[in-house]
């Protein structure tokens, strides 16, 4: 092998694991260390959880309105999988843009808002973790990666998988203008089988006019206590 040919696979084989250290990453590569409490912080902006219901009679799309939504994490910017935290809706908070529907989704039949006022997701690990951008002079770096935890509802509890993108915002003087701290934004989806937790709703619904599986998608946004 010539020198020339030497050199060209060397500086190949550079390129790749350098490729492969940028592309997966366990951090924000933002030279941050140690773990920080984040809150949901409508200051930052407003929070938004959708819901959806696609069946073959009547297509659904819900929201939760942002009062009802709360949660807190524990993060540290440079080991992202140990990540843990929860985010509290309240049942009651659902809206479906029908007062009539609203009050039918609470009802016993469906949600039992009075016996489970709350749906909770509780944070065990992030893993997958992918770099997918870091601009250090605006302090900014984008990961994505798979959210691990237990989902609550009706009175039951799933592990879940949901795929997630976690956008970290160093403080500035912009930031400041919303909200003292880091920021945090965390958005992504997953899908909620309802037999799973037991809502079966009024015979016959579910399946025609009820989706049998509900796609959630959430944006949240927190800021470091």
């Amino acid at each position: 092998m010539n020198n020339y040919k030497q050199k060209t696979i060397y500086f190949l084989i550079a390129i790749a694991i350098f490729s492969v250290k940028t592309a997966y990453s366990s951090g924000f590569n933002l030279n941050l260390s140690g773990e920080k409490k984040f809150e949901i912080n409508s200051r930052v902006n407003e929070p938004q959880i959708i819901f959806i219901s696609d069946a073959p009679l009547e297509d659904m799309k819900g929201n939760v309105n942002a009062e009802s939504i709360s949660g807190f994490m524990g993060l540290d910017p440079s080991n992202i999988e140990n990540s843990k935290g929860t985010v509290t809706v309240k049942v009651k908070g659902m809206e479906t843009g029908i007062q009539k529907r609203n009050s039918h989704l609470y009802s016993d039949e469906w949600m039992d808002a009075d016996k489970y006022p709350n749906i909770t997701f509780n944070l065990d690990k992030i893993t997958n973790l992918k770099t997918e951008s870091t601009d250090a002079s605006k302090g900014r770096s984008v990961v994505k990666g798979t959210a691990t935890g237990s989902f609550s509802m009706h009175g039951k509890s799933k592990s879940i998988n949901a795929i997630v993108t976690l956008t970290y915002i160093k403080e500035s003087e912009d930031t400041k203008k919303r909200a003292p701290g880091d920021f945090l934004n965390v958005s992504g989806k997953f899908d909620v089988s309802l037999k799973d937790f037991n809502i079966t709703g009024i015979q016959g619904l579910v399946g025609s006019k009820v989706g049998e599986v509900i796609n959630i998608e959430f944006n949240l946004y927190y800021s470091a206590k």
